[in-house]
Parts: C-alpha cells; structure tokens; sequence
C-alpha cells in the first residue's frame, strides 16, 4: 500500500465510524420495534372494539326486533278472537245466504260493520279490516278500504288460502286498497269452531306507523341507520321513507337469513350490518353502522402509539449518540496514534487503562509498538553488517572471477580436440547400428513369412476338410428336400380329403336343419301336445346353426393351411437347381484348396533355405555391431569429460559473475534499508 494510500485510510468519516454504525442499527431497531408492536397492539384494540361494538348493536337489533314480535303478536291475538267469534261467525254466514235479499243484506252488513268497528277501536294502528269470501270476492263494509272486485287470482290471496289457516303477513300496500298511508296487511282464513273448511278470508291492515313507533327511536350510532326487511329483501320500514317497497341496498346473506341472529360486514367494507330475524312472520330487523364510527376510539390509541414512537425515537437518539461517544471517542484517538505510527513514529503509546475491549486493544497496540521498535533496532544493526559483509563478498568474487575464465579458456581447447574423435567414432557407430536393424528387420520379415505361410498352408487343410463335409452335408440336404417334396405333395392330398369330409358334414348339417324345420312345422301342426317336441326341434335347429358355423370355419382354416402347402411344394420345388448348382460350385473350390496346399508347401521349403542364409548375416552383423559400439563409447567417454570440464569451469565463471553483481546490490541494498530504518523514532 503507498503512503498516499495509507494516509487516506486514516481519514475520518463520520458515516464510517463504528459508533455511527452501531448508533444508527440501535435507533432502527428500537423503532421498528415499537413501531410493530404499535401496530399490532392497535390492530389488536380496532378488532376488539369492533366485536364489542357489533355485540351491543347485536342485542338493539335482537331487542327490537322482540318488540316487534310482540306488536305482532298483538295483531294476531285479534284474529284469533275473531276466529271463536260467535255471533261475527253468524253474521257473515248470514250474509252469504241473502244475496238475493237487498234488504236483509244491508242490514246483515251493517251489523257485520259494527263487529268489525269494534275490533277497529281496539287498536289505533288498524286503519281497515275487509272481509273476502273464499273465492275472492269483496265483502262491501264501512270498515274496508279494498276496491269491491274479485282477487283470487292474486298471489298473496292464494297464499292465505293456501296457508292451511294459519296468519300470511304481506309487507306491502294491497293493489285495490284504498289506504292513504303505507301500510301492511295481516291476513287469515277464518273457520267455524269445529269447522275443517273457512267460510271468509280476514284482512287487518295495520299503518306502518306501528312499527315506525317502535324502530325510530332505536339508535345505532352516529350516520347509522335501522330497517324492516322482507325476506325477498323488500324495505318495509326506513326512515328515509323514499325506500318503502324498494329493494334493499344491503343484500342478506344466505347463511344469515336462517339464523335468529347474524353480523357481516357490507359489500363497500364501510358499514357493519347486524340482523335479527322476526319469529312471528320472518321479517328482518337489520342495523347499518358505518365502520369509522365503530372504531372512532381507536383513533386515540393511534395517536397514542405515534407519541410512543416519537419519544422511542429521541430515546434511542440519545442512547445512540452515547454509545457513540462511548465507543468513537476511544477508536478515534486509537486511529490517530496509530496515523504517527504509520508516519515512522514508534514511541506513541495508548497507555490504555480501561478493561474492556477498547482497552484491550489498545494495550495491544502498545505491545505491537514495543516489538516494532526493537524490530526496527535490530534491523539496523543487520543492515550495518550486511554493508561490511557485501564489501568483502565483492572483493572476494572478483579474484574468483578471473581464476574461472584462465580455466574455461584451457578446457575449451581440450574439448576441441575429442570432439572430432566422436564425431567419426559416432558416425561409424550410426552405420553399424543402421546395418544392424536392417538386419534384424529382415530376419523378423522372414519369420512373419515363415508364419504366413504356415498359417495359409492350415487354412487350406482346414478348407480341404470343411469342404468335405459341406458336400457330404449338401448330398444329406439334396436326399431330405425330396423327402420332404413327397411328405408336402401326401399332405395336400389328406387337405383335399379333409375338404371332402367338411363338405359332407356341411350337407349333413344342411338335412339336420330341414328336418328340425319339419319337426317344427309338425309341432306346431299338434298344438299344445307338440310344444316339449317343437322345443326339442329349436335345441336341434341351433345346434345345427352352431355345427354348421364351426364347419365354416374349420373349412376356412383348412383352406388357409392347404394355401401355405401349396406354396410350400413351390418354393420347394424351386429349390432343387439352386442345390444342384450350389454342388457344383463346391466341388470346384475343394479342387482350388487341394491345388492351393500343394504350392504353400513348396514356398515354405524355400523360405527354409532364405531363413537359414539370413540367420548367418544377422551373425556378422553383431560382431561388427559390437566392435563400433566399443570404439564409440571410448570416444564418448572421453568427449563426456571433456565437455563436462568445460562446462564446470563455464558454470564456475557464471556463478563468480553472479556472486559479484549480488554482492553490488547487496551493497546497495543495505544502504537502501539503513536509510529506510532511519525515518523511524526509536
């Protein structure tokens, strides 16, 4: 590392320094964990408060819903004691039998108007009562409002009759009716005491100032709202009265609407809904809060965690900057003796007294600065030596230097003079040698031929025997093909005996079904005696059918086997001269491989003769070998030592050439370092 380089990694950067670093990781990680436990320990009190709140809405709406219940309950009393009502019973029955009488039907109406009054008087919500025959027909009174025509054909008529007696609650204004205000309608068949069948339909229609009496009151919260709902999610009662009769802007959950009680959260995600659910006519009691007032309250927990977090962010400033201070200070000034001892001065010290890591470092620093100032100590007196020993080296080098050349110079003209010995010596040794292996490669060729020949002369007594075999082998071949010829040409004859057979079983089968058709046709001539005959003969008609198609397909087979034989006899048959000609041709090579053995043995005792002549050269070859290699050593022994001499003394000089110029930079070396050391302050 350059000094420039050195000096630049002592600069001080705050952003750099460890205490920085450590104080930064403690104020991230003090205020991520406030900041998260915040936010679950809000999160945690917005869900807990919106349970607790739904609750308490939960029970309103469960509460007025009961209030409702009780209203109608209330109604409905009052069917009931229409239905044990005696003289009312009498009235209309009365009514019904004189219609024909103008008269006496006024005044059963009017008598019927006073009954219906009175149950008028007993409640101030009921703002009409009518009265319908069975069929749908108006019964005209004071106390009705519906238009006189017939409304069996309306479903909510059909739904009272069909209701098995039983109260059917309809959520809207009648068509007909002449009510001003919005109202519902309780219907009812009424019957007789003792009577199975109704003999008039009961129609009490209610303001729905009644159940607004008992719902506006009832608050949920701050923009929230409350509704009666229909099952078909119809508005029967809101507030904002331009509502009645639509559909409903919260849509009932299919899970909710059959439970007593249920709670979800609207499509938008901005109101809770909470539903109870009517137990005299299904109608729903359904409260909207929006979502914000629900969980206003919690807007000062937020607000409480952000102080929270603030005062956790100033704390762990504080906390940082004094670990900072804790920590930077000391590495500061550790850096900064630590620059002097980089600048060449080894008396600083950190006189380090603290125990803790900081201190122990720098007490290690002290002891470094301690060993490099008796490493720097010594070194200088091992450079100062150094100086001396280079000078003698050098004067010493120099002596040898010149000893080196005077006998590089005299072994040279020693190697000139052997090296043309070997040189001749070396080229009669080439020549000998290349005489030799010629030699040698005529005596391996004359052996490979040797071997050939042998070889060539087997192969052809091996052929000889082989082709021996193969025709007494073909003869065999030729014998069995016309065996098998005659056995191919006696199994086409038993297929045509076996097609004879298939065609007289096929007739047969033929007579066996005109006779079961026969026996058949005389059953039935019998009558009921034939009929345990003429099953008889449908068993041997079928049987017939049956054997009939397995002779078709016997029949089949066979021919496909005599098909395969016939084209057997033929290949067969085309067979016999390709075996002919196929004797022959090995007749012809057995006279080759016969002729074949009989020049092999006359080469192989030529080769004999060639063999032994080459044997005797490859003699006289060795000797005159050996002699060349024995004049050519000596002269290589003696070339050997001249140039290994020649080489010493060259290797000599080299080595005291080398041992001068090192002991020049050694000399300079040791001046180099000297005036290094000198830049420190021990």
């Amino acid at each position: 590392m350059s000094e420039r380089a050195l000096k630049n990694s002592f600069r001080w950067n705050p952003l750099r320094s460890i205490g920085t670093k450590i104080a930064l990781i403690m104020i991230a990680a003090i205020m991520v964990f406030v900041a998260v436990t915040g936010a679950v320990s809000y999160r945690i009190s917005k869900r807990a408060l919106e349970r607790e709140v739904t609750g308490a809405y939960m029970e309103t709406a469960v509460q007025t819903s009961q209030k409702l219940d009780f209203l109608f309950h209330s109604f409905d009393k009052i069917l009931l004691q229409m239905l044990v009502d005696k003289p009312m019973q009498e009235t209309v029955l009365d009514l019904l039998e004189q219609k024909n009488d103008p008269g006496e039907y006024t005044r059963l109406a009017d008598r019927l108007d006073e009954i219906l009054q009175s149950y008028m008087f007993s409640d101030a919500y009921i703002t009409s009562i009518e009265v319908l025959e069975t069929d749908g027909t108006v019964i005209p009174t004071r106390s009705g409002l519906l238009a006189s025509k017939n409304y069996g054909n309306e479903d909510w008529f059909k739904q009272i009759t069909e209701n098995n007696g039983r109260s059917v609650w309809i959520h809207h204004n009648l068509d007909g009716n002449r009510n001003t205000n919005p109202t519902i309608t309780l219907g009812r068949v009424i019957s007789g005491e003792g009577a199975s069948q109704g003999y008039c339909v009961i129609l009490i229609d209610i303001d729905l100032a009644a159940i607004k009496d008992q719902v506006e009151h009832v608050g949920m919260g701050d923009g929230g709202s409350i509704q009666v709902i229909s099952p078909q999610n119809q508005v029967i009662y809101s507030r904002n009265s331009s509502q009645l009769g639509r559909t409903s802007e919260i849509s009932l959950p299919p899970e909710g609407m059959s439970k007593p009680k249920f709670a979800f959260l609207a499509p938008d995600q901005l109101k809770q809904v909470v539903m109870a659910k009517s137990e005299i006519n299904g109608w729903f009691t359904i409260g909207m809060i929006p979502v914000s007032e629900m969980v206003k309250d919690t807007k000062r927990i937020f607000q409480a965690t952000l102080w929270v977090l603030a005062c956790a962010f100033a704390l762990a400033v504080a906390i940082g900057w004094l670990v900072a201070r804790m920590i930077g200070k000391p590495l500061g000034r550790l850096r900064e003796l630590m620059k002097q001892g980089a600048d060449g001065n080894l008396k600083v010290r950190t006189h380090a007294v603290s125990r803790d890591e900081i201190g122990q470092v720098g007490r290690s620093f002290d002891e470094m600065m301690r060993h490099l100032t008796e490493l720097v100590e010594q070194a200088e007196r091992s450079a100062a030596d150094m100086l001396e020993m280079g000078g003698e080296l050098s004067y010493v080098s120099l002596n040898t230097a010149e000893t080196a050349k005077e006998i590089a110079a005299a072994t040279s003209e020693i190697a000139k003079g052997g090296e043309g010995l070997a040189s001749e010596a070396e080229r009669g040794k080439q020549l000998a040698q290349r005489s030799k292996e010629q030699t040698e490669m005529l005596v391996g060729t004359s052996r490979e031929m040797r071997l050939l020949a042998e070889d060539v002369n087997a192969t052809s007594r091996t052929g000889t025997e082989y082709m021996a075999g193969l025709i007494s082998k073909t003869g065999d071949m030729e014998e069995r093909i016309g065996i098998m010829t005659g056995k191919v040409a006696k199994l086409q004859k038993s297929t045509e005996s076996i097609s004879q057979v298939l065609e007289m079983l096929t007739q047969l089968m033929k007579q066996t079904n005109i006779l079961s058709l026969n026996a058949t046709i005389e059953a039935a001539r019998a009558g009921s005696f034939g009929k345990g005959f003429k099953v008889v003969a449908d068993e041997i008609r079928e049987l017939s059918d049956e054997a009939k198609r397995s002779v078709d397909a016997v029949s089949q087979i066979t021919g496909a086997i005599r098909l395969e034989i016939e084209e057997t006899a033929q290949v067969l048959q085309d067979s016999g001269p390709i075996f002919m000609e196929q004797i022959s041709s090995v007749k012809q090579a057995d006279m080759l491989f016969n002729q074949v053995g009989a020049q092999m043995n006359e080469l192989m005792r030529h080769l004999a003769l060639v063999n032994g002549s080459i044997l005797e050269l490859e003699q006289s070859q060795l000797l005159l070998s050996d002699a060349m290699i024995g004049v050519s050593s000596v002269s290589e022994q003696s070339l050997a030592t001249s140039e290994e001499v020649a080489s010493l003394s060259t290797e000599q000089l080299g080595i005291s050439s080398g041992l001068v110029q090192l002991s020049r930079k050694l000399q300079v070396l040791s001046g180099t370092l000297k005036d290094s050391l000198s830049r420190f302050k021990t």
